[in-house]
């Protein structure tokens, strides 16, 4: 980290009419984000905001039952192997008759790794809740609890989920 030097001129002929204010003490001060340092929060909070987002979209259309391809929102957030998977499942939904009950929650997202063009995150997804249903009204399937380390490529000025891989694990911490 670089950090700022502060120089004082005195002037050894002016004495101050009045006494020098109080130093504030380094406790009370608030370190200055440095440029790097704001560009890395700001991809973080990018590729966070694109992984929530394709996650919402995702269980949304899996409780509608699938779709005959990716939505617009799914390509607007995710792409590469992430994207292809999701999008055969939401197809595999539709050509089955499934859908989904439930939500998942995210139990954390952490910053993992930075480059200026790729993010890595990660994840504990909680998807407990979520049950899927066979075109017959059975329970066919449920979720679980997942911890994924996701990669998100910045392409042109988009934060893009590209790939993800995960295990399964009997809570967040």
């Amino acid at each position: 980290m670089v950090g700022a030097c502060l120089l004082t001129f005195l002037g050894t002929a002016c004495t101050p009419s009045d006494p020098a204010p109080p130093t504030p003490s380094p406790a009370t001060s608030t370190p200055t984000e440095t440029a790097q340092e704001r560009e890395q929060r700001l991809a973080y909070e990018a590729a966070e905001k694109s992984y929530r987002e394709f996650r919402g979209e995702l269980y949304r259309v899996l409780r509608a039952g699938g779709a005959k391809s990716a939505t617009p929102k799914m390509k607007a957030t995710a792409d590469g192997p992430y994207l292809k998977y999701f999008t055969q499942l939401v197809m595999a939904y539709q050509g089955q008759g499934t859908h989904s009950t439930g939500n998942e929650s995210t139990g954390y997202v952490r910053p993992e790794g930075y480059s200026p063009t790729e993010v890595i995150l990660d994840v504990c997804e909680d998807s407990r809740s979520v049950r899927d249903i066979d075109r017959t009204g059975k329970q066919s399937g449920r979720g679980e609890i997942r911890k994924v380390r996701v990669e998100v490529r910045k392409e042109g000025t988009t934060w893009r989920v590209w790939d993800g891989d995960g295990k399964k694990a009997t809570r967040c911490d």
